[in-house]
């Protein structure tokens, strides 16, 4: 790890117009969905930022926004020190060749048409230029890399196992040679064997290839496994910020406890139970308001985010900045 900024996110602000009214909801303002309520984080070089939070929060909006996919209402991001412009094609392509992404259903990611070769081919930059023996020979190198075996390489997609095209999914979100490296979900829809080989795999090309991960997840035993520091995002705000360490030991957010614990006593599956939280987001004051059971009169003001011995918060109870 070079401790060296390589993304900054400030204030971002992602919002889409309502089509629906929907049980459990962002925030809403008129005709528009809240989806990312002015989130700011930022990420050194080489170390694993995990985003935890239930469905609905956000987490994918965030990732396919980091990806130029969806444009933001408001705020910035920074990359390598570079503000991005959405309006601008030269910075949406710089963000999209530094920037890869990989999904959670593989199969919807693929092109059952093509084979798996052209599939991989799809992630070589246009600009780059290389001729078919070169895009060839670095389809090989990443191929060999996620462990994918040559012989699938003329294969389609239907002809191959869950595990197999999740590694076809990272062969061309790096093939390209990206910084950085966004995880959304990547092990959720998979067998629990193949999800621990697909995690393996990843922590190994992280090492092999010095990238930088945005591991997205709901499940806190990934995070334990994968991550170096945490955001806790709940409805389109980031709640808590802390080193994966931290957080296990003594999660700040009311939120961040309740998702835990949520997690962890589970017995029969490793993931967040969506019926454990039965309060809606506060529309006003603090998010969590109608479902923490610490608040007191001051949460009907919206917190600011406080510095509590280097983590970040957003809650009334470290007004003080102490523990």
């Amino acid at each position: 790890m070079k401790n060296e900024e390589i993304l900054r996110v400030e204030k971002l602000k992602v919002q889409f117009l309502n089509r629906e009214k929907l049980k459990f909801s962002a925030r809403k303002t008129g005709r528009w969905k809240i989806v990312l309520d002015e989130i700011s984080f930022s990420i050194i070089e080489g170390e694993t930022f995990g985003i935890v939070g239930e469905t609905g929060s956000g987490k994918s909006t965030l990732a396919r926004t980091l990806v130029g996919i969806y444009k933001p209402k408001s705020g910035r991001i920074t990359l390598m020190g570079r503000e991005i412009n959405f309006k601008k094609r030269e910075d949406l392509l710089y963000l999209r060749k530094n920037v890869g992404i990989v999904f959670q259903d593989p199969v919807g990611s693929l092109n059952p048409r093509l084979k798996i070769r052209e599939i991989i081919r799809e992630g070589l930059a246009i600009e780059e230029k290389l001729s078919r023996i070169d895009q060839d020979k670095k389809i090989d190198e990443i191929s060999d890399l996620v462990g994918l075996a040559d012989s699938k390489l003329d294969s389609y997609p239907n002809e191959i196992s869950g595990g197999e095209k999740q590694r076809v999914s990272l062969a061309r979100a790096l093939v390209n040679n990206k910084r950085i490296l966004i995880l959304d979900e990547p092990t959720s829809s998979l067998d629990v064997s193949i999800q621990a080989q697909i995690l393996n795999l990843l922590r190994k090309l992280k090492d092999e290839l010095s990238i930088t991960y945005i591991f997205i997840t709901h499940d806190f035993n990934v995070i334990r496994y994968m991550c170096d520091r945490i955001g806790v995002l709940y409805y389109g705000q980031i709640l808590e910020i802390s080193s994966v360490h931290d957080i296990y030991e003594n999660p700040l957010h009311p939120y961040s406890s309740d998702l835990m614990n949520a997690n962890i006593t589970l017995e029969t599956e490793n993931k967040f139970d969506s019926q454990y939280e039965i309060g809606e987001p506060s529309r006003s004051g603090c998010i969590y308001l109608n479902s923490c059971m610490k608040k007191f009169e001051k949460c009907n003001i919206s917190p600011p985010e406080f510095n509590v011995n280097g983590r970040l918060v957003k809650c009334w109870l470290y007004e003080s900045g102490k523990l």
